[in-house]
């Protein structure tokens, strides 16, 4: 026997067994990549089924958070428009979401960032009070929500009332659009255990463990605050959780970690030892098949297992879709349906063979021609085809169908069709319901229209009864006022003195009544504006003090008066609104002060200049804490015995904190019953626009002296307006003439040309202005026109000026002030021509 040392390799030639050996690799081959395959899906199926945990978490959190930020929202809004809101209201509504959401532990407010309201009360109560200014853990973020105007999120925290929780701080802007001032901080605690038990962390079935990261909303930068730290270094599937405000990251990982191998490593050799059983046998016996025998079956076996698939898909699909799928023939008298087809139409014959004169008899009278003729066209001009139609079943159900077919030729010649149909009802419904939700807005806008228009008409009838209503009052106190100073200067005895000053005393009381509650009635109405113009700061405070030195010394009361270093000089802001509210709390320190001091002193904000503080201090009768919460209420004072002994109607407070609300800031009290009180004014000013100018040439002792001789042409209907005018220019050397309308006072200022006109706005024929416009574009000499009317709104001093008067005076009107106007206009119109109307060189 000759040995042939290459025999082996014609034996891997042989193509007998060539299929067994390939077999055998291949399935080695597969039975080590099923393996490392198997490895990978396990591992992608457990991060898989954490993820799917891990979101569910994910998703509460963000929606109980979510929950509870909006519900305190709704609580922000209400603050925004009630600013002066009590305890009592603020509890009720704030009581109502702790009943909403267990997770809300407290709710506090704090306007000008004290805490004054909270809820609840218990176990809170030494919060009130509380300066996140000077409260070092609480400043930074309470700052923040202010400056950015923005949702502040902090926590979780260690809470001094015991546990953890999320703090949330909502900034709360009052006033109109384009000109709101920061109110203060309204904020809330999140109880995080609540949290962590909703979002179901704490859930002893819990099939993963879980880190949180991102304290105070500072996602993956932030530090873990849950969890083991251990999980962020064992590959945890990470995603982030999305707060109002910032995100956590959320680190998860299956319980004690991720397993090493697949738990079916055993199961999958053992399937794959069997499998490569069946297949190397039958290969085995199949290898001495010719190589194009063996091509055609692998081929054959591939195509088989494609069909198989791309059939199950198909199942699949149609399973899922709920479509129904029909096929038809031309000329034939019958469909064939499918279940989903027979369960559409509520198996009509019990078979998959239709006849379609039973489908026909399902269609709507309505559609049944049309939709018939359109599969017949598309059926005999082989075409595709889609229509929508109505039915009605034998069980009465009427279903809206949509159908979609495809027309082709068959190997026979024939024209066949095959389609689907689905029930698209509920879409027709929805779009039905649709137009009618849009019917329904636009008839619900047509009412809203229709109710804007009434508001606008009622809110000009308020605001015309208001205008009417100072004139009315103005007008007769004009005469009772007037006509008392011209009987106090005559020679009247002891007892008619105090007659007259009595009638004077009680005339100014009552106008101060009359003109507390019209203010009043102006800021509730949005009729009291702020007025901005560029002043001297301390000329202002000075005038305010000067109005009340002669009651001052009329007490013998020590009076104080103090600035605070680097005070700005030149300011801007509403001077007129600024010396009032002064007035005001300058005379109710000097009416409840019987004996000791008042004092004033004005300071800065630190870091704003503009942003100032004036406390008004004195030794008077102070008023209890009890008494103090309620002084800013209107009509309010501190008991009904106050109210007896020093009058008043409660009502200047509240108007004036309202006004310094409005310029950016409020008043606060702080007194002890019996020791005096200081009342202290916040508002927040701006850099002056333009530089001071040059201080006016007309000497001060000219505004104090008489009016000289001239022509002044007096404009008013009312007989005792102008007799108390008459009287009050009597000692000057100025000739008075009387227009009792508009239309006279122009004729009279033609004829006579007087140098000085006073103006009434409200007069018959032709009012004020009316009759000012038509003086200013006549050619005639021009006078100057002091408006002289019982109209006290800052509108109509607008529409005097804009109409081309000069002055406006209020009435009614003491002497002093109508003689140093005249003497004042006289002065200005004397001044050399090179000389402004303020007196500054042009």
């Amino acid at each position: 026997m000759r040995f042939r040392p290459k025999a082996w390799i014609q034996a891997l030639n042989n193509r007998t067994y060539l299929p067994t050996l390939v077999a055998l690799v291949v399935i080695i081959a597969a039975g080590i990549s099923a393996e490392s395959q198997n490895d990978t899906i396990y591992e992608q199926k457990l991060r898989a089924d954490v993820q799917y945990e891990a979101g569910l978490i994910r998703a509460r959190i963000e929606g109980n958070l979510a929950a509870d930020i909006q519900l305190v929202r709704g609580l922000q809004a209400v603050l925004s428009t009630e600013p002066d809101m009590t305890q009592r209201r603020f509890s009720q509504l704030a009581a109502h979401l702790l009943e909403a959401e267990d997770s809300l532990r407290n709710i506090a407010a704090a306007p000008d960032l004290v805490i004054k309201l909270m809820h609840p009360m218990e176990g809170n109560e030494a919060a009130i009070g509380l300066d996140y200014r000077k409260n070092d853990a609480q400043r930074a973020a309470a700052l923040l929500a202010r400056d950015s105007g923005e949702l502040v999120l902090a926590g979780p925290v260690d809470l001094l009332q015991g546990g953890r929780g999320m703090i949330a701080r909502f900034p709360i802007f009052i006033g109109p659009q384009g000109s709101k001032s920061f109110w203060g901080i309204l904020s809330s605690v999140i109880d995080i255990d609540a949290v962590y038990s909703k979002g179901g962390l704490t859930d002893p079935d819990l099939m993963i463990d879980v880190a949180l990261i991102g304290k105070d909303g500072k996602g993956a930068s932030g530090a873990q605050f849950y969890g083991n730290p251990d999980i962020l270094e064992d590959s945890p599937v990470l995603m982030d959780i999305v707060l109002p405000v910032g995100t956590w990251q959320l680190a998860a990982r299956p319980k004690e970690g991720w397993p090493t191998r697949a738990d079916n490593k055993w199961q999958l050799r053992f399937t794959i030892l069997l499998a490569g059983a069946f297949i190397l046998f039958p290969t085995a016996l199949a290898g001495r098949l010719s190589a194009a025998r063996r091509s055609v079956i692998q081929t054959l076996k591939r195509r088989e297992r494609e069909l198989e698939a791309l059939s199950r898909r198909l199942e699949m699909a149609v399973e899922t879709s709920k479509i129904g799928i029909w096929e038809i023939e031309d000329n034939s008298d019958s469909a064939i349906w499918d279940h989903r087809m027979r369960e559409l139409y509520g198996d009509p014959v019990g078979s998959s063979d239709v006849p379609l004169t039973v489908w026909r008899s399902f269609l709507h009278p309505n559609d049944r021609d049309r939709v018939i003729n359109g599969f017949q066209e598309a059926l005999r001009h082989v075409r595709n085809h889609s229509i929508d139609f109505r039915v009605r079943l034998e069980n009465g159900t009427h279903k809206n169908i949509r159908a979609m077919g495809c027309s082709f030729r068959d190997s026979r010649g024939r024209n066949r069709m095959i389609g689907v149909e689905w029930d698209v009802t509920r879409d027709v419904d929805l779009n039905n319901e649709l137009k009618r939700t849009n019917q329904q807005l636009t008839h619900r806008n047509a009412q809203l229209t229709y109710a804007k228009q009434a508001a606008e008409k009622a809110d000009q009838a308020k605001t015309e009864f208001l205008a009417n209503m100072s004139h009315e009052i103005r007008t007769p106190m004009n005469g009772i006022i007037g006509m008392s100073d011209i009987l106090a200067e005559s020679p009247l005895s002891a007892e008619q003195e105090q007659c007259v000053d009595t009638i004077r005393d009680s005339s100014v009381a009552l106008l101060k009544i009359i003109n507390d509650i019209l203010d009043l009635s102006r800021l509730e109405a949005g009729k009291m504006e702020i007025s901005t113009v560029d002043f001297n700061l301390r000329k202002c405070v000075d005038g305010a003090v000067d109005v009340l030195r002669p009651k001052l010394r009329e007490k013998g009361l020590t009076f104080t008066q103090t600035f605070a270093r680097e005070l700005p000089e030149q300011v801007h802001g509403d001077d007129g609104r600024l010396r009032q509210i002064l007035v005001n709390l300058l005379s109710n320190a000097v009416k409840f002060t019987q004996y000791g001091s008042v004092s004033l002193h004005v300071s800065r904000d630190v870091k704003d200049p503009y942003h100032l503080f004036i406390d008004v201090v004195d030794t008077g009768i102070g008023i209890s804490e009890d008494q103090a919460r309620h002084v800013f209420e209107r009509f309010s004072q501190a008991d009904a015995a106050t109210t007896r002994h020093y009058g008043g109607t409660g009502l200047g407070l509240t108007i004036y904190n309202i006004l310094a609300q409005r310029m950016g800031g409020g008043i606060s009290l702080n007194s002890n019953e019996g020791q005096g009180s200081c009342f202290r004014l916040e508002i927040r000013l701006s850099a002056a626009r333009t530089a001071p100018s040059a201080p006016t040439q007309i000497s001060p002792e000219t505004a104090q002296q008489k009016p000289g001789p001239g022509v002044l042409l007096l404009a008013d209907d009312n007989r005792t307006n102008r007799l108390l005018i008459r009287k009050f220019l009597a000692d000057t050397p100025l000739n008075v003439i009387e227009a009792e309308n508009g239309r006279e006072a122009v004729d009279m200022c033609r004829d006579h040309q007087p140098a000085i006109i006073l103006m009434d706005m409200s007069m018959p024929e032709v009012d004020g202005l009316t009759a000012t416009r038509q003086i200013r574009t006549s050619n005639m000499a021009q006078p100057a026109i002091i408006a002289l009317t019982a109209n006290a709104f800052e509108s109509d001093r607008r529409a005097c000026l804009d109409a081309g008067m000069d002055r406006f005076l209020q009435k009614p009107i003491r002497k002093p002030l109508l003689l140093e106007t005249i003497a004042s206009v006289q002065a200005e119109r004397a001044a050399p021509p090179d000389q402004t109307k303020d007196g500054t060189n042009s």
